[in-house]
C-alpha cells in the first residue's frame, strides 16, 4: 500500500504558536502510524508570506468552468489536499476576534470554486472526494477563553461541509484550541505554546485520532 500521508495548513502569518500546534499534530499521527507498522509521509503548509484573497462571489469559476480566476497563491497550496487527497488533514488558526483569521477564512471561501461539479455535471474538475480523509482542528488565543471554540467551530463546519470526516481529540471537555496566555517581556510569546500543557496534548491526542481514524477509513487494519 501507499504511504499513509498527513497534510496540516497554518494560517498564521508568522512562524509561531499555530504551527507549532499543527506540527505537532502532524507528528502525533504520524507516529501513530508508524507504531501500528505503516509508512507514513507529512506535509506542512504555511502561509506566512503567502496571498490569499477572498472569494469575490463573481461566478467566473462557473461561466469559464474553472478553478478560481483570482491570481495568488490559494491554487497552489490547494493543490495540497486534492492531488493526491490526504488520509488525515489538520487545519490550524490563530484567533483574530474571537474568529479565524482573515486569511483561513479566505482559504475555505476560495475552496467553493473546487465543488462546482456538484452542480454542473459538465465542470472539468471532479468534485473532490473528502469522505476518507479524517480531518480536525487546532486554534490558539490570547486568553485560555479568548475565542478559540468559535475559531474551532468555523473550521470544523468547513470540513464537516466539505465532506471530511471529522474528528476531535477523545476528552470532549479538552481544549483543542490551546492557549498562547504566557507573556514576555514585549508582549505574547511566538513559542507560548510549549509552555501550555493542556493544549500540546490536546495536539497530540487530536493527531493520534487522526491517524487511527485516517487508517481505518483507508481499508486498513489498526
Amino acid at each position: 500500500m501507499d504511504k499513509l500521508r498527513f497534510v496540516g495548513i497554518s494560517s498564521s502569518p508568522r512562524h509561531g504558536n499555530t504551527e507549532i500546534m499543527v506540527k505537532e499534530a502532524l507528528n502525533a499521527a504520524k507516529q501513530e502510524a508508524m507504531e501500528r507498522g505503516y509508512e507514513a509521509e507529512t506535509v506542512f503548509i504555511s502561509f506566512k508570506g503567502k496571498k490569499i484573497q477572498p472569494c469575490l462571489n463573481c461566478d467566473a469559476c462557473i461561466r469559464q468552468r474553472r478553478y478560481c480566476i483570482l491570481k495568488d497563491d490559494w491554487l497552489d497550496l490547494v493543490k495540497n489536499i486534492i492531488d493526491p487527497i490526504p488520509n488525515g488533514l489538520i487545519l490550524g488558526s490563530p484567533v483574530y476576534f474571537f474568529n479565524v483569521n482573515s486569511a483561513m477564512r479566505a482559504f475555505m471561501e476560495r475552496c467553493t470554486s473546487l465543488v462546482k461539479g456538484v452542480w454542473d455535471p459538465e465542470f472539468p474538475h471532479p468534485v473532490p472526494d473528502w469522505s476518507r480523509t479524517a480531518a480536525g482542528a487546532v486554534t490558539v488565543g490570547y486568553d485560555r477563553n479568548g475565542g478559540q471554540e468559535h475559531a474551532l467551530t468555523s473550521m470544523l463546519q468547513f470540513l464537516l461541509l466539505n465532506g471530511f470526516v471529522t474528528v476531535s481529540e477523545p476528552h470532549v471537555g479538552g481544549y483543542i484550541g490551546a492557549s498562547g496566555w504566557q507573556m514576555g517581556n514585549d508582549g505574547a510569546k511566538t513559542d507560548a505554546i510549549l509552555e501550555d500543557e493542556i493544549g500540546l496534548s490536546s495536539c497530540i491526542a487530536l493527531g493520534k485520532r487522526i491517524a487511527r481514524t485516517g487508517i481505518l477509513l483507508s481499508g486498513r487494519k489498526l
